[in-house]
């Protein structure tokens, strides 16, 4: 009981006994890394296949109310600034923060069930659209009419994103950015030119007349060539054209 201690034999037991703990505690660490990376799998599993037919399974009374938004919405913002609204199948996966994992995990988490029926809105160049045509919102359905915002990343639009987006919201709205940019044009620039009244209302006219035969052209070739790309059209369309 009171013999000599051996300082070097109680270092030794000392180290195997750091070295018992350290390895069960990497152990746990690596059976929860196991556990997470297993959760991510299953996440990203339903994220890049389409759910299922059916109702969701959302009960809405357990949402935050201002992270809900209607179809209509969704749909105005879409054709504003030029986005597409598609199931998270077609989103590129390698584009998915992985923010948007854990928001869906904490979300599964306080509903206690898993969610199925995903969304994403976000600019074309995220997804993978098939050929037959500022960030990333991920979104849940709750019923056909409303869905609830889980998760954005990226950065803000630019200010002036909803104007340079304008023109191809429909063909009418292209029609109107033509006369907005060309009419001043028209009537101004023979102003500039010309130094007589009637040399510059007869270029006046002629230049209106050459505005309309070319606004004409643009309503009837671009609205039967290019009506499927404009926003009121494909914001939810998985299809280039």
């Amino acid at each position: 009981m009171f013999s000599p201690v051996d300082i070097q034999e109680e270092l030794i037991r000392v180290r195997q006994k750091h070295a018992e703990v350290q390895g069960a505690l990497m152990k746990e660490v690596q059976a929860a890394i196991k556990q997470g990376k297993q959760a991510d799998e299953y996440v990203l599993s339903r994220l890049r296949t389409a759910p299922k037919p059916g109702k969701s399974n959302i009960n809405p009374d357990l949402l935050e109310k201002n992270r809900i938004f209607s179809l209509d919405d969704i749909k105005t913002i879409c054709v504003n600034y030029r986005l597409r609204f598609l199931d998270s199948k077609y989103f590129k996966m390698e584009e998915l923060p992985y923010d948007a994992l854990i928001a869906v995990k904490n979300l599964e988490k306080h509903l206690g069930e898993d969610v199925k029926h995903l969304k994403i809105m976000g600019a074309a160049r995220f997804f993978k659209l098939e050929d037959s045509n500022k960030d990333p919102l991920l979104f849940a359905r709750i019923d056909d009419a409303n869905y609830y915002l889980i998760h954005k990343w990226g950065n803000d639009f630019a200010w002036y994103n909803k104007i340079m987006a304008y023109p191809f919201r429909s063909i009418m709205s292209l029609l109107i950015s033509m006369a907005i940019i060309c009419l001043p044009i028209v009537f101004i620039l023979p102003l500039i030119i010309f130094h007589t009244a009637k040399d510059i209302q007869y270029y006046q006219m002629l230049y209106l007349a050459a505005f309309v035969v070319y606004a004409v052209f643009v309503l009837v070739f671009g609205g039967f060539t290019f009506y499927k790309k404009f926003s009121k059209i494909c914001w939810n369309s998985p299809y280039f054209n």
